[in-house]
């Protein structure tokens, strides 16, 4: 029988036994799964010399890098607010998260005179807290001095917004906690409050944003602790009103009233993310690029959202396979399986939440095709005959790791149609998430990071 009938009757076969046998099918992927960890054939009723069989191997050679690609990460308009800092010596360092945001007049056109300012503060709704939550640590707001504009692409790493250095507001000692506690009251001076209202008094939305920039909320005196994210005002549910707002209370004519200002989604903001990696495996990471193999890591790879670290792997010997003994070969499933270092003191620092994969170019930029940035996808289409992105989040229990079905994209390699040039493993959420994760590399002594395949040899 010719090469690409047998090809084609094999495939028919295993397509026919998954729509009318999907039992059969269970029972022959938990023995796959199931068997021990080393390359051998599972033959499927064939001959014991047939090439026709499931074969798994999880030993082809990976290698690891811990990459800085922080050239593009998008934190303009964030769904949260970021603000704090941690940190995590001897692993990424110390990170801070700053949020930039404008405010918007809750009412418009009302005369601010005559009165006597009692008291301000922001109040800001938080759900999440990421770093040490028993660590007292300080916040301050400050006042912008660079005008944002709502069409800007700003990124985690912009510097060109700068604020007043007068404190407009502070708060000490705070230890989140976004179930039993979750809103911050950050008390703000009668100087500030008395320029917000000056900046409002008798001004539509649109005059006030030209006046008064906006405000940013950031660790005070370089403390850490962790790392808070908050809602905007409009950060609102069918069952859910966000409380996050800034109020200025005051007195006229020995009356009590009060001017609301939101902090507003889709209004110019973003979240900066600022680290010091001094004295970590990775403090040779200072510019986009800038790059170091696992060898000078302990055999360990890093991945941290916010910052652009990531992890590249490429598959150097994966062509071998194409052919093996004169036998063509077709990839029933591969599996890249990353574990997290379970010593990374998990229980303080949650890994990252989601990873995603994306093609780099030899020279280690993204790989773009058709137009669009190459994601790895995963290999099952959606309703719309569309392949999604292949993502993974962290497994519970007791070894934590990645899983990512990458199938449609080794046969691709295989095939020559793609480029094995490598890909990144890189957080999914940016904008306002500054997790970080420690993988084992290929290299590590246990639990190496692998690639899990089964295929099958066509003569």
């Amino acid at each position: 029988m010719k090469r690409w009938m047998k090809r084609s009757t094999i495939i028919f076969i295993m397509n026919w036994w998954a729509k009318f046998c999907p039992s059969a099918v269970s029972i022959i992927c938990i023995l796959l799964i199931t068997s021990c960890k080393k390359e051998g054939d599972f033959n499927l009723g064939a001959s014991p010399s047939s090439n026709v069989g499931v074969i798994y191997t999880d030993t082809l050679t990976l290698t690891n890098q811990t990459f800085l690609l922080n050239d593009s990460l998008i934190s303009g308009r964030p769904a949260n607010l970021s603000f704090g800092g941690y940190s995590d010596p001897g692993v990424t360092g110390v990170t801070y998260a700053e949020a930039y945001t404008s405010l918007s007049l809750n009412s418009s056109n009302v005369d601010y005179t005559g009165l006597t300012i009692d008291s301000s503060n922001l109040y800001l709704y938080y759900d999440y807290a990421f770093g040490d939550t028993e660590i007292g640590q300080d916040f301050a707001v400050h006042q912008i001095t660079t005008q944002m504009d709502v069409s800007v692409p700003y990124q985690t790493n912009t510097d060109f917004v700068t604020y007043d250095p007068t404190v407009g507001g502070s708060k000490a000692g705070v230890k989140p906690r976004p179930i039993q506690k979750p809103t911050l009251s950050i008390p703000l001076t009668n100087a500030f409050a008395t320029t917000l209202l000056s900046a409002a008094d008798d001004r539509n939305n649109t005059d006030f944003k030209s006046n008064f920039y906006g405000i940013v909320i950031k660790s005070n005196n370089n403390s850490t602790g962790s790392v808070i994210r908050a809602t905007f005002s409009n950060s609102t549910t069918s069952t859910f009103t966000s409380p996050t707002k800034l109020i200025v209370y005051f007195k006229r004519a020995g009356k009590k009233d009060s001017a609301i200002f939101n902090l507003t989604h889709n209004t110019p903001s973003f979240n900066r993310v600022l680290t010091d990696r001094s004295s970590t495996p990775i403090s040779s990471l200072i510019v986009n690029s800038d790059n170091i193999t696992d060898a000078l890591t302990n055999n360990k790879c890093y991945i941290q959202a916010g910052t652009g670290i990531v992890t590249k792997v490429t598959i150097p010997h994966l062509l071998n396979l194409a052919t093996i003994n004169g036998a063509s070969v077709i990839v029933n499933k591969a599996i890249l399986v990353a574990p997290i270092d379970e010593s990374s003191n998990l229980a303080t620092y949650l890994p990252v939440r989601e990873i995603g994969l994306v093609e780099l170019n030899p020279d280690n930029t993204y790989k773009y095709r058709n137009g669009q940035l190459a994601f790895v996808t995963g290999s099952v289409p959606n309703n719309q005959g569309q392949y999604p992105t292949a993502t993974s989040s962290p497994s519970d229990g007791i070894t934590r790791e990645y899983r990512l079905d990458i199938t449609r994209y080794v046969q691709f390699l295989l095939s020559g149609r793609y480029a094995n040039d490598g890909f990144i493993l890189y957080p999914t959420f940016n904008m306002y998430y500054t997790n970080r994760s420690v993988l084992n590399s290929f290299n590590a002594s246990s639990r190496k990071m692998r690639l899990e395949i089964y295929y099958t040899k066509i003569n």
